[in-house]
């Protein structure tokens, strides 16, 4: 015993016999988790690829076409599909892991969730046959729409246009309605203006946020949009555009407060086709964007019928930060907005026949009203189908003011101030004075209303509009009709002071259509509505998928 005890033959073998486990655990961590981590990064990329092909195809047939994608990969054993239908969003306010939301009727976004097995080698000596392995991909449709909001002119009237744009740019402006018809009817392509503004004005600009955020002139913010419209053959809209440029000043702007190219910002070409807007409206908008008086003065004549002479203030507020006037995006950022506007009309109805007054009285009216503008925002973009291509916008409006009163024309466009209207003086004679005041409000805390536009009507650059919930509609004739209305004697002779006021309500009355239309035309020429706005979707892209998580 003694001598078996000292013997030290064999020693190694024992050794090796008992390090056998942990060598073998050793080799199956070694082969083992590195098959199974090969095997993982294959299911990976087949997730991926299922992904893609789920969300870039109809939503409805997404786990057929995952299925379809997982057994053309041929991965040896068998895969356990399952795919979510879902949204996605890119907005990086949202956490990343909440970016996707399953939905059943979820289109363009596709969650893909595959469990297969790794067989093991050497880890099978210790019972473990295989290894279950489960990969996940998350992929959606890059998609965007362009859309814009403003308001159209109530009719086409060749003579306010001109006062207005004269006023705009100090000089005599005098187009004809044909001009004005063609520019209100000729779309220009923002993506394709851009590059001609770049070099129009000469920018070493490359992206066309770059072009947009750079200081340019009116004539050459005005050259390049004639370019666009007479490269995409609307002759007679450029040839409108060309008789302005010697007559607009060289005033500077900055685009990038009207515009905002969101994800082709980046790029310098391309994209063409997705985001356009009426001449007209880009016009006028350039226009008031150089004008370094926010106030504007119109002096109408007696062109309103019914009305012996109109002048007229336009105050346009700025816009707020962000908040551009078309913009490309695939979130509900950024909103777009119409600017502040405030309007002072001065009237006056002649040669009136007044009860103990005579038919030679003069009744002035001044009107004010004030709308702090109308929002909308992307609400959602269906790419559903090969051939579904629907956009979801919400809107609302804003307050609107109105009032018959005297105002201080001097604060209009100071924003910042509120301005009161006080009683004013309709009628004065040296036998009575009339006084009248009427102040109304709408559309605070207005909802949002969903307006949805298919493939059809965004082909067809079809207008939506949206309403206040309070109809804010024929301001004049319910300020008219609301009026506080006195008559103060100063004579010495009595006079029947109900029959006179009754009168001067009257004769405002028969005029009020007229002042009606005036104030959807003014308000029109600034892109604003009364309790109103329009919105357009001018395009809208449902690409190739991308993984997105």
């Amino acid at each position: 015993m003694k001598r078996l005890a000292a013997d030290r033959r064999g020693g190694v073998g024992m050794l090796l016999a008992a390090a056998m486990p942990i060598l073998i655990g050793m080799a199956a961590f070694a082969v083992d988790v590195g098959s199974v981590q090969l095997d993982t990064r294959r299911l990976q990329g087949i997730a991926d690829a299922a992904a893609l092909a789920a969300a870039s195809g109809d939503a409805a047939d997404g786990q057929k076409t995952a299925e379809a994608m997982v057994a053309a990969a041929r991965f040896p054993r068998a895969v356990t599909t399952r795919v979510t239908r879902g949204s996605y969003s890119a907005d990086a306010t949202i956490a990343p892991a909440a970016r996707f939301v399953a939905s059943p009727s979820g289109s363009g976004a596709a969650r893909v969730e595959l469990q297969s097995t790794s067989p093991t080698f050497l880890a099978a000596i210790f019972g473990r046959r295989e290894v279950v392995i489960a990969r996940t991909a998350t992929a959606a449709r890059q998609r965007y729409a362009a859309f814009s909001i403003g308001s159209r002119l109530a009719s086409l009237d060749g003579g306010l246009l001109n006062n207005y744009l004269s006023a705009l740019t100090g000089s005599n402006v005098s187009l004809s309605v044909m001009d004005y018809n063609a520019l209100a009817g000729a779309d220009v392509d923002l993506l394709r203006y851009l590059p001609m503004l770049r070099t129009s004005a000469g920018l070493k600009a490359v992206t066309y946020d770059d072009i947009l955020k750079s200081n340019v002139s009116t004539p050459q913010a005005l050259d390049a949009l004639a370019g666009a419209l007479s490269a995409d053959g609307k002759a007679d809209a450029a040839r409108a555009v060309n008789g302005l440029l010697k007559l607009v000043g060289e005033r500077s702007l900055t685009l990038s407060a009207l515009i905002d190219a969101g994800p082709f910002a980046r790029q310098g070409e391309g994209g063409t086709g997705i985001a356009r807007v009426d001449s007209l409206a880009m016009l006028t908008a350039i226009l008031q964007l150089a004008s370094k008086e926010r106030q504007v003065a119109l002096n109408l004549g007696a062109t309103v019928p019914g009305l012996t002479s109109t002048r007229v203030s336009l105050a346009i507020g700025e816009r707020e930060a962000n908040s551009p006037w078309i913009t490309i995006t695939d979130t509900g950022a950024p909103i777009v907005r119409t600017a502040q506007t405030r309007l002072y009309v001065r009237t006056q109805i002649g040669s009136v026949s007044l009860p103990g007054i005579g038919s030679l009285a003069t009744i002035d009216l001044p009107l004010f009203v004030e709308i702090a503008g109308a929002e909308g925002r992307l609400a959602a973009i269906d790419c559903a189908g090969a051939n579904v291509r629907n956009v979801t916008l919400e809107a609302r409006t804003d307050i609107v003011r109105a009032a018959i009163g005297t105002i201080d024309e001097s604060k209009l466009a100071d924003f910042k101030t509120p301005i009161t209207p006080t009683r004013t003086t309709l009628v004065h004679t040296l036998l009575a004075d009339v006084t009248g005041l009427a102040d109304i409000s709408a559309g605070a805390s207005e909802p949002w209303q969903s307006l949805r536009f298919d493939a059809a009507a965004i082909a067809a650059g079809t207008r939506q509009k949206v309403r206040a919930t309070s109809p804010v509609g024929g301001l004049a004739t319910s300020l008219i009709s609301r009026a506080s209305v006195r008559a103060v004697l100063l004579g010495i002779l009595p006079l029947p002071l109900d029959p006179l006021v009754q009168a001067v309500g009257g004769a405002l009355s028969l005029v009020a259509p007229a002042l009606d239309g005036l104030l959807m035309n003014l308000t029109g020429l600034l892109g604003v509505g009364i309790g109103e706005a329009d919105l357009r979707v001018t395009g809208v892209r449902c690409g190739t998928a991308v993984l997105v998580g």
